[in-house]
């Protein structure tokens, strides 16, 4: 499967510019429902973010598990979601206090999204790794080579 890539010229330039976490959230639903989105689907993902906010003014990601479930649905998912549930950070994985108290059925991990140290501009660049940590997918062409790894999310997948 080929993803389009975040600095794709048909993305919008905030997109290009700093997009690898909105962009791995396309690619986490990509991934799960084995389809591909086009470039204008990711930029109506990231103008519906901007418009209820999940996306700041400083085109920032604020809540990735709800586009990341966006992209769900642009890919024919009506029914499942991506539900934040830990991190992994040091060798340990964390699960959120909510999900072991609430909902300890949500204690697995269907999806990660890390976070890496990297020597650009930015600092920090965001792609989708399995399990062990191994990349599946980085969202920008070239892949950005980590100097360290911060942490990753972790996502569960609900089918309603």
């Amino acid at each position: 499967m080929g993803h389009i890539k975040q600095n794709d010229s048909r993305l919008l330039e905030p997109i290009q510019k700093i997009g690898c976490f909105f962009r791995s959230c396309g690619i986490i639903a990509e991934n799960k429902t084995e389809k591909e989105l086009s470039a204008e689907k990711i930029n109506a993902v990231w103008k519906w973010a901007k418009d209820v906010e999940y996306i700041d003014k400083n085109d920032n990601v604020r809540f990735s598990a709800p586009i990341a479930t966006r992209f769900l649905r642009e890919l024919g998912d009506e029914k499942g979601r991506f539900i934040e549930v830990g991190t992994f950070r040091g060798g340990k994985t964390t699960f959120y206090e909510s999900i072991r108290k609430c909902n300890p059925e949500l204690m697995r991990i269907d999806a990660l999204i890390q976070k890496i140290i990297q020597g650009g501009p930015s600092r920090t660049h965001f792609r989708v790794v399995n399990k062990n940590g191994a990349l599946i997918e980085d969202p920008h062409a070239p892949p950005i080579n980590p100097l360290s790894i911060e942490y990753s999310i972790l996502y569960a997948y609900i089918a309603e």
